[in-house]
């Protein structure tokens, strides 16, 4: 007689602990994705989730976790994220070239007194970090003596043939106008250069058939937006109101070709004042500024102020010939208060 153990069916072992594959669904799941938490089988299963998901497989250490499912695990591996942070800011701070991409550092005199000169003239003048080109190769200076601004001008020709070309010029006078720092470009009599032969359809046309524009920075969309220049005005004439980043890049394009340039107008930035007198027929003549020139520097003098007033507050008051007062505070005192 068998007994009733032989009839009865073999019992199983545990249930799965991670259920069903959720790819292919016909066998037991082995594997939980780090990322998205995808339970899989086998290699190809994990494969094909990974394509259809988008999925790279790799955790996520910053994804929000509940405090009731904070685990000892989180815990270490938040530390470790910020023990990866503090190595790579010390190795960022070792680093010879990368520690001078901080531009919270404070300029050279020789640079600070040009941006004070160039803030001086309506100009809002700014430096990149050392180890960027566009600062090393910068040629502009501030001779205090003269009180005259020599700028670094890369001169670009877009329509030159067969391909563009750019030239640059070191040091370039402010005081001069832009038609006589573009006369050995655009005129006939120039004498040759190197490269100077791209530009024979430019001379051509002179300065008649070309416009000059200015490369527009810290405008929105500026990569693409340009100020266009007076030949008949100097260089620090063309230059004020605007922002200069190292220093200028001028685009020389024929007029025919100007419809490709987004050039700024006057009233993107400012409503023309209200004439309330008729203007002469001189003033009349005068173009009007492009951007607020005025209003630039009027900013630019009252920040020069304030700072000339916060250091006088700093300097310690004179006390050897008076008797509790500072000499300038004696000095504002009244009659009244003298004789009392």
């Amino acid at each position: 007689m068998s007994s009733s153990s032989d009839s009865e069916p073999e019992t199983r072992g545990p249930a799965p602990r991670l259920g069903p594959c959720e790819v292919c669904a016909s066998k037991e799941a082995q594997y939980t994705c780090p990322k998205c938490e995808v339970k899989t089988c086998c290699l190809n299963c994990v494969r094909i989730h990974k394509t259809e998901l988008n999925c790279d497989g790799i955790r996520d250490r910053t994804k929000f976790v509940r405090i009731k499912d904070f685990t000892d695990r989180d815990l270490l591996s938040d530390y470790r994220l910020l023990e990866e942070c503090a190595r790579f800011v010390h190795a960022v701070k070792r680093d010879e070239k990368k520690r001078f991409t901080r531009i919270d550092k404070d300029l050279p005199v020789h640079l600070f007194k040009l941006k004070i000169a160039a803030r001086d003239r309506g100009i809002a003048l700014q430096f990149l970090a050392q180890n960027f080109s566009r600062h090393s190769v910068n040629t502009t200076r501030y001779n205090y003596k003269t009180n005259v601004i020599s700028w670094r001008v890369e001169w670009i020709f877009p329509n030159a043939e067969p391909d563009m070309v750019k030239f640059v010029d070191e040091k370039c006078l402010e005081t001069k106008r832009l038609s006589e720092l573009l006369d050995k470009y655009l005129d006939v009599n120039a004498e040759p250069f190197e490269g100077s032969k791209a530009l024979t359809y430019y001379k051509s046309v002179g300065f008649k058939g070309v416009k000059v524009l200015l490369r527009a920075e810290k405008v929105k969309g500026c990569a693409r937006k340009f100020f266009e220049l007076d030949p008949s005005e100097t260089l620090a004439e063309n230059l004020s109101g605007k922002c200069i980043v190292e220093f200028p890049l001028v685009f020389v394009v024929l007029k025919d070709h100007a419809y490709n340039f987004d050039i700024i107008t006057p009233d993107e930035f400012e409503e023309q004042p209200i004439a309330t007198e008729t203007p002469s027929q001189n003033e009349a003549q005068k173009r009007k500024r492009p951007l607020l020139t005025e209003k630039v520097a009027l900013e630019k003098q009252k920040e020069i102020q304030q700072e000339i007033k916060e250091d006088k507050k700093k300097k310690p008051k004179n006390l050897l010939f008076t008797t509790g007062y500072s000499s300038e505070e004696s000095l504002d005192m009244s009659d009244d208060e003298i004789k009392k």
